[in-house]
C-alpha cells in the first residue's frame, strides 16, 4: 500500500519522517501482513524495499515501529540478509561464476543481471566471499574475486 495519509489513518499509524517503507503483520497471525511503501521510488529501489519488508513479515511477526532500537537493528540486519538471498539466490550466482570464467564480470554487470543496485550486489557478494568484491574473473582456470584492495582465488 502507499505510504500515504489515507492508508495510514485506516491502520491508525502516524507517518514517520524519512521512512521509505515498513510492514505490519496481519491480524490473523501467520506470515501475512501489509507493506507500506513510499510512492515515487524507482523500480529497483522499490523492489529491494518490498523484498526486505516481505522478509520482516515472514520472519519477525511484530510491528517494526513498536520495538526498541536494539531489536529493530537486529531485525533489519536479518531482513536485509534474507532479502539478499531471496533476490540473488546461490543457484543463479552459479551462472555468474560460469560467465566469469570466460570474461571478467564487473559488479555493475552482476547488479544489472539481478536487477538490483550495485551496493546491494556488493552486500550479497560480501556474504559469499567475506570481503568486498568489485569483479569476478578467471585466473589460472580458477574463479578469482577482485576488489580495489584485494585479489583472491577460489577453488570451485
Amino acid at each position: 500500500m502507499p505510504l500515504d495519509r489515507p492508508f495510514l489513518d485506516h491502520y491508525e499509524i502516524a507517518p514517520a519522517v524519512g521512512l521509505k517503507a515498513f510492514s505490519i503483520p496481519g491480524n490473523k497471525g501467520g506470515r501475512r501482513g501489509f507493506i507500506f511503501i513510499k510512492e515515487g521510488l524507482n523500480k529497483i529501489e522499490k523492489k529491494l524495499l518490498i523484498a526486505e519488508e516481505f522478509c520482516h513479515l515472514y520472519s519477525h511477526y511484530s510491528p517494526q515501529l513498536s520495538v526498541d532500537k536494539y531489536v529493530l537493528a537486529k531485525n533489519e540486519q536479518q531482513a536485509k540478509r534474507m532479502s539478499a538471498y531471496l533476490l540473488m539466490p546461490q543457484r543463479f550466482m552459479g551462472q555468474v561464476y560460469a560467465d566469469s570464467l570466460d570474461d571478467a564480470v564487473l559488479i555493475s554487470n552482476i547488479a544489472e543481471y539481478f536487477l538490483v543496485t550495485e551496493d546491494f550486489a556488493h552486500y550479497r557478494l560480501e556474504l559469499i566471499f567475506h570481503h568486498k568484491v568489485d569483479a569476478l574473473t578467471s585466473l589460472h582456470g580458477k574463479l578469482a574475486s577482485f576488489s580495489v584492495h584485494r585479489i583472491k582465488i577460489f577453488l570451485f
